[in-house]
């Protein structure tokens, strides 16, 4: 089976624990992977990548984005598909076979295994392919909504790795920006904040990654102009992707996996 990345803080054991219990529980082993901390950054660094995105980022969003470069590193090294989780998320039963599975079938890309229970840009048509653990891939085209859970391919590693040289954003929009192709299961595998019956269901831990507030985005955006055309930008660069898609996309809601409403369930009571 292909390696199984969990990035994880060095000062959240208790989010470690919380990940290990789950995997033990399917039968897949993992690598922990420290999580880069933001203070750590140098200011060179820092100052090279934080202004590039269509806003400036904070140390623990930067942070968060190089964690995942060194899981795109490891799938480079390794020259095979690696499953990359963030310590917080709540894991189907169904994974295991869904791995095994997606193995045989040689796809390539970013097949995100995520869902919030909200809808996002997928095909339309028949999805790419039907596994017999009763998860259907569909083709991704809009969707910066998460990196809790994903399978990435050498192929776009090497393409999100290459991008990180010169270009920073938050993990989710960086991947959603590069252009790789994405594929999203249905039902999602992987979960942290979701709804479910109109109920916002999460896993409990306080996230770990801090954006700047608005009025810092207001005095950043007036001194420096440059973020705002970036924004616009990116919204006519979503617009045109949906407007490309039109015949062959539609805005369907994934599911949430059963088996995780279930963990969650249990975790709450």
């Amino acid at each position: 089976m292909m390696d199984t990345l969990v990035i994880n803080l060095d000062r959240s054991p208790d989010r470690l624990a919380f990940m290990a219990k789950q995997l033990d529980d399917l039968g897949i082993s993992f690598i922990r992977l420290s999580a880069t901390e933001g203070a750590s950054i140098t200011d060179v660094e820092f100052d090279r990548l934080a202004g590039t995105y269509m806003r400036p980022i904070t140390r623990s969003e930067l942070g968060c984005l190089m964690s995942h470069v060194r899981a795109w590193r490891h799938c480079i090294e390794r020259d095979e598909p690696v499953l990359v989780l963030e310590d917080d998320a709540f894991l189907s039963e169904r994974l295991p076979a869904f791995l095994t599975e997606f193995e045989r079938l040689g796809l390539q890309g970013v097949i995100n295994l995520e869902t919030r229970g909200v809808g996002k840009r997928v095909s339309k048509g028949p999805p790419a392919a039907v596994l017999e653990s009763a998860v259907r891939l569909y083709r991704l085209f809009v969707d910066p909504g998460g990196t809790a859970g994903y399978i990435v391919t050498p192929g776009a590693a090497r393409t999100l790795v290459e991008l990180s040289k010169t270009y920073a954003a938050p993990s989710d929009a960086f991947i959603d920006l590069s252009g790789v192709p994405r594929l999203q299961a249905d039902p999602g595998l992987v979960a942290t904040i979701f709804v479910n019956h109109g109920r916002r269901t999460a896993s409990g831990f306080k996230t770990t990654i801090t954006q700047p507030r608005r009025r810092e985005r207001h005095v950043a955006t007036l001194r420096q102009p440059h973020f705002k055309l970036r924004r616009l930008a990116g919204y006519f660069s979503i617009m045109f992707r949906k407007v490309a898609t039109m015949g062959v996309a539609v805005t369907r809601t994934v599911a949430v996996c059963p088996s995780i409403l279930a963990r969650a369930e249990n975790r709450s009571a």
